[in-house]
């Protein structure tokens, strides 16, 4: 087991033993690890969809600025258009966030039921991504986070044209 790796503790996630549940036990596992699998993925897809929007939402928010800014409109108005990005980027980053530790979480819980069943695919590609060549896995989500960064940059210096256009005048 690596440095930091949780200790799997099946026991915990378990709440009917097998020597209670009956003989069903190994068959209504098998079926709850793909439920909860398949909810993952399912988180994935949502984290995805979610970025893809807030991606098309600040496109939009950017084409506007751009378009009140040529037809030059200035002062107040121009300033909402920045501001309302700079709440979506925080938005997003947040919403980063939270699907990471959601993953993160059901990650830990799919290797737990792992260690009930004779095979450990998530398991095995975990470690197969962190002990490759020695190199450590970055996961997507530094990748994520840069974007509504980014935008929130772009979003303040757009804040900071706008104030001085509105007092320029």
């Amino acid at each position: 087991m690596s440095p930091g790796e949780d200790r799997e503790q099946p026991d915990q996630l378990i709440s009917n033993p097998k020597a209670s549940y009956g003989e069903s036990f190994q068959a209504h596992l098998v079926e709850q690890y793909k439920l909860y699998v398949e909810s993952s993925q399912k988180v994935t897809d949502r984290r995805i969809t979610t970025g893809n929007y807030l991606l098309t939402v600040n496109s939009f928010l950017l084409t506007v600025f751009g378009v009140a800014s040529s037809q030059h409109l200035g002062g107040f108005w121009l300033a909402i258009v920045p501001l309302a990005g700079l709440l979506v980027s925080f938005t997003w980053y947040s919403l980063v966030a939270f699907y990471r530790n959601l993953g993160a979480s059901k990650y830990k819980i799919i290797r737990q039921l792992e260690s009930l069943l004779p095979v450990a695919p998530f398991r095995c590609e975990w470690r197969s991504a962190h002990d490759e060549k020695g190199r450590r896995h970055t996961g997507v989500t530094h990748l994520e986070r840069v974007v509504p960064l980014t935008f929130a940059a772009i979003y303040l210096v757009l804040l900071g044209y706008s104030v001085t256009r509105s007092f320029g005048k």
